[in-house]
């Protein structure tokens, strides 16, 4: 099977969502020095009460996460909820 043409990127996702991969494995092609870039993160610093850390740091460490991993969970999170 060939793979077709896409217009664009969510066209192409729809495809192959639906698909398996497998059956067009003769149109693939082999990749070379593939590198795969995260997007840039920017740093904010927060103040929080000492109270309020120390039960971040109990809830992340429930987790097994760090406190500050834990905190960006939350916060994105949080913004998820209200957007949608």
């Amino acid at each position: 099977m060939k793979v077709p043409r896409f217009s664009n990127l969510k066209e192409e996702r729809k495809f192959w969502d639906s698909q398996d991969s497998t059956d067009y494995l003769d149109d693939f092609e082999v990749a070379e020095d593939v590198v795969f870039v995260r997007p840039k993160k920017e740093v904010i610093s927060l103040r929080l009460d000492p109270k309020v850390l120390k039960k971040l740091k109990e809830l992340a460490d429930r987790e097994g996460l760090p406190p500050t991993t834990y905190a960006r969970m939350l916060i994105i999170k949080g913004i998820r909820e209200r957007t949608i």
